[in-house]
């Protein structure tokens, strides 16, 4: 405890352990994440398409499919999982035992009792990959019979039993002559000719990928993680003798941005990976190459180019033309000739690239112009300007180089497609599985992907080159048990369904690995990617078997635990989840620490397996850091509720994340030494300042920000605030009011620390120094005897350089029922408004913004079914626009952010936004 200590008694330090969770509304793409670089398919390839097997050796297939791959072929859903009622009992671990028995396969020997006659045949003339795949037949035949086939160029007679790696003369000997149109890069054939075995695909990459695929059918060769490849030792190899496969891959480019620590190119094309600028002379192969994936207007047109004498090429918004945290003006032919003149020079520049990305920067701030306003209207979704705009680029770009594609992003405000368009069969579309989306439930099924599955389907329909972006990580919480598997599973199987040509699964992309089955989960998805219909529960099972060890057992309970939790109590999960979501009470925590404990055993003295089970038991330690079960207020206490690890226990989370190297516990701001700065902060109880009228109760608590967390109407005792929402992505720094300070997603006070002055029964003041450079005051004072709440909040900027300012007072509110909660007020146009929250919930992220003459003239009130009337008051001269949003629904919160007029401060200056909340019965 002592060692903690000085951490607490550093303010300086508490502060700055803002950058802990600084990014935690942030949606992103990952355009900052350390992940490979950008990547690009060959769109000249024509290997769209499901796997392929022929009919008559399916059934082949499906027999082998046990020696290499544990049985694997046919998908089920999670419910087939083994449900887990008392997992902490040894009895209950699954064991290898209860496997099915092993199918046996009419089989020609390769190697028998140590001895073989075989030749690997591969031409002069075969490509790097092939002769890099030929060496490894060699050397894994070696390692696991110690036999060493010789490679030749062709066989001393055609007596001499052969391995023919590649197509050509040796393969066609064997009626073995592939299409390459069929084939694509990826594809490959696989036959045996008793006592041969011919593997010829495309020499760019697919033969490697067929010798890739013999090797797990012949030998049972897993590469598992890097560094961890299982290679069965036997005197004897035999080879299914009515094989006659041909095999592609189901998507034509596959990609992780997991981070493989130790993972080379090498491991990489053994899991299925095709991306990145290798040509098809390549050791391990051709991959797809595309310059840039996202977020790419700045590349084109920037503001540090254009803004001072072309403010007219960027977001208008409520009437005036922004600089900051804006986007492109995409109804301006300026910005449309400028952007193709650019373009063709990236291609020209770029020959190897076929897909170049042109698409919004990663916040919403789209442009609000007549122009734009109108085609987004007519288009029926606030991305038609972008897809308009692609269409249009690649028309002209295809003019010049009809085999490039321009990618684009269909993300955030641009996810929902364009009603009347069909894109340009040179534009690539890139949907991206967004928050809320469910992670932890089918797209198929789950009604929290309704929205998005809809979306997909439409535009699998109006685009020819569909991507699917899908995020299979916790972003915010990387070491956060995310049950995702069976979903994820699913999933890959709807993409393939749809006709999806690429998919990215990205995931933690930060140098050094770590994090929640951060071995597992690449693995597993990397495998779907190439065979969607693999069994589930059969491949969690072998990667566990090779990984863990005697270990597997307790492992997959705790995986099964846990899809078992969120399936039978309804509970979603999403890429920002965090651990107090509702799938980790303390019986779930108590029976993992007892899988843990279990595996531990199971592997005792073995030091390998020893260390793996303890950097996976990391995700019980970090899911106690957090305060998951939420808190209370009593005796002028928010106390934290029981089950939260000690600061001890904090320091050795950190340690061990040193000791690995894994530097990162979220997608931002989440260094080892972090994790002690956000201890700090909620590693113990916070004061609480109520102050009261009689009328009106609320409950101030500096360290939350200083934000009046709970608003009390007294005489109903009721709420009106959110407060301990514990799916709330911001929690526990979330509910009440408070205010932010700041631009799109780049805005503070929410978090910081502030201290309390000037208490008195009815009033108090908070002050802050906000992490992106302003001191902040805040003053509620209560009326005398009414339910009215007056708030004062003074930004000043203490820097030497003038700076510009943009005030946010944000509300939280629960008032029953959301949907038909209401809000009315005055426009300033004059036009009476009600109306219920069909739009905002529609609305999603965004909600519903208020612009122009339709700004509240001065206040809105709020009324739901818990029979108050809320209104909040403010000076319309103040104000630039206002927001209200409520997503997800099930939450039932409705939050409403009031913008204030941007001011340029000075050194020293200030600004001050005045309001009210007033309370009252319903009329």
């Amino acid at each position: 405890m002592t060692r903690f200590m000085r951490f607490q008694s550093s303010r300086h330090l508490a502060i700055a352990s803002v950058f802990v969770l600084a990014m935690a509304g942030v949606l992103g793409c990952g355009g900052d994440d350390p992940a490979p670089q950008d990547v690009i398919q060959d769109s000249m390839d024509q290997d769209e398409g499901a796997e392929d097997v022929t009919t008559d050796a399916k059934d082949v297939v499906d027999a082998v499919d046990h020696v290499g791959d544990d049985g694997l072929e046919d998908g089920v859903d999670a419910d087939d999982a083994t449900d887990v009622d008392d997992a902490s009992d040894a009895d209950d671990t699954l064991d290898v035992d209860t496997e099915e028995p092993e199918v046996i396969v009419p089989s020609f020997p390769l190697v028998t009792g140590g001895v073989s006659s075989h030749v690997i045949v591969v031409a002069d003339d075969a490509s790097p990959s092939e002769k890099t795949a030929a060496n490894e037949i060699q050397a894994l035949f070696k390692e696991a019979s110690g036999v060493e086939l010789p490679i030749v160029a062709e066989p001393e007679s055609e007596d001499v039993p052969v391995i023919v790696v590649g197509a050509g003369a040796q393969a066609a000997r064997f009626g073995v002559e592939p299409d390459m149109e069929v084939l694509g890069t990826d594809g490959f054939v696989l036959k045996a000719a008793e006592p041969s075995v011919v593997i010829a695909g495309n020499p760019a990459a697919g033969t490697m990928y067929g010798v890739h695929r013999f090797l797990e059918i012949a030998l049972n060769v897993r590469w598992t993680a890097p560094g961890v490849t299982i290679v069965p030792k036997t005197p004897d190899i035999v080879f299914p003798q009515e094989l006659d496969l041909l095999e592609k891959p189901a998507f034509k480019w596959r990609l992780t941005s997991y981070n493989w620590p130790g993972g080379d190119r090498a491991f990489r094309a053994h899991q299925g990976e095709n991306n990145g600028n290798h040509g098809p002379d390549a050791e391990y192969g051709a991959t797809h190459y595309h310059d840039g994936r996202c977020h790419s207007y700045f590349r084109f047109i920037t503001p540090g180019e254009f803004w001072d004498t072309h403010p007219e090429y960027f977001s208008e918004i409520n009437g005036q033309r922004i600089r900051e945290a804006t986007q492109l003006c995409l109804t301006n032919p300026e910005v449309m000739e400028i952007v193709v003149e650019r373009m063709l020079a990236r291609m020209e520049a770029d020959p190897d690239a076929t897909q170049h990305n042109f698409s919004q920067m990663d916040y919403y701030n789209q442009c609000q112009c007549e122009n734009c306003r109108a085609m987004n209207e007519q288009y029926q979704t606030d991305g038609g300007t972008q897809f308009w705009f692609v269409n249009e680029l690649a028309r002209r770009t295809s003019e010049v180089y009809p085999n490039k594609l321009i990618g684009t992003l269909a993300y955030m405000y641009t996810e929902e497609p364009p009603v009347g368009m069909k894109m340009h069969p040179n534009v690539a579309v890139w949907l991206c599985h967004m928050y809320p989306s469910c992670d932890t439930h089918p797209i198929r099924t789950c009604p929290d992907n309704a929205d998005f599955k809809r979306r997909a389907e439409a535009w699998a329909q109006i685009t020819d080159h569909l991507y699917m972006w899908h995020y299979i990580v916790d972003f915010m919480h990387y070491y956060s048990p995310f049950p995702n598997l069976y979903a994820l599973a699913d999933n890959i199987r709807f993409y393939r369904d749809i006709g999806a040509e690429g998919i990215y699964l990205q995931g933690m992309g930060h140098t050094g690995g770590g994090g929640e089955f951060s071995l597992l989960r690449p693995w597993f998805g990397m495998k779907l990617l190439w065979r969607p219909d693999l069994d589930t529960t059969k491949l969690i099972k072998r990667f566990l078997k090779d990984y863990y060890g005697p270990a597997w057992g307790p492992m997959f309970d705790w995986i099964t635990l846990l899809q078992n939790k969120v399936d039978d109590e309804d509970i979603h999960l999403h890429l920002y989840s965090n651990p107090g979501t509702g799938h980790l009470p303390e019986e779930v925590m108590e029976t993992g620490e007892a899988l843990f404990d279990e595996a531990a055993r199971l592997v005792k003295g073995d030091a390998v397996l020893e260390k793996r089970i303890a950097i996976e038991r990391m995700q019980l330690r970090y899911a106690r850091i957090f305060p998951r079960n939420g808190y209370r207020i009593e005796d002028g206490m928010l106390r934290w509720n029981p089950g939260m690890a000690t600061a001890e226990d904090a320091i050795d989370f950190m340690s061990m994340m040193n000791e690995h190297g894994f530097t990162s516990y979220r997608e931002a701001q989440g260094s080892p030494e972090t994790i002690l700065l956000l201890y700090a902060l909620i590693g113990s109880d916070a004061e609480v300042k109520t102050i009261s009228n009689g009328a009106l109760e609320v409950d101030v608590v500096p360290t939350l920000a200083g934000r009046a967390l709970r608003i009390t109407h007294v005489a109903s005792g009721t709420t009106i605030t959110s407060w301990d929402q514990r799916r709330n992505l911001f929690f526990p720094f979330a509910g009440g009011f408070n205010d932010r300070v700041g631009e799109g997603f780049d805005f503070m006070g929410w978090i910081e620390p502030a201290t309390a002055f000037a208490v008195t029964p009815t009033g108090l003041r908070i002050e802050m120094d906000t992490m992106n450079g302003y001191k902040l005051a805040r003053t509620y004072q209560l009326d005398e005897t009414e339910p009215i709440l007056r708030i004062s909040t003074k930004l000043t900027n203490p820097g030497s350089s003038p700076v510009e300012a943009r005030l946010r007072p944000h509300l939280e509110l629960v008032l029953g029922d959301l949907p038909t909660t209401t809000v009315s007020f005055t426009a300033r146009n004059g036009t009476s408004v009600v109306k219920d929250m069909t739009n905002v919930i529609a609305g999603m992220r965004e909600g519903e913004y208020f612009y122009y003459d339709n700004v509240p003239n001065g206040s809105w009130t709020f009324s739901g079914t818990l029979g108050l009337d809320v209104t909040y008051r403010f000076d319309d001269d103040a104000v630039d626009f206002t927001q209200l949003y409520a997503y997800p629904e099930r939450d039932g919160e409705l939050e409403m952010e009031i913008f204030a007029k941007r001011v340029t401060l000075g050194p020293g200056e200030s600004m001050t936004f005045d309001s009210e909340i007033e309370v009252r019965p319903a009329r």
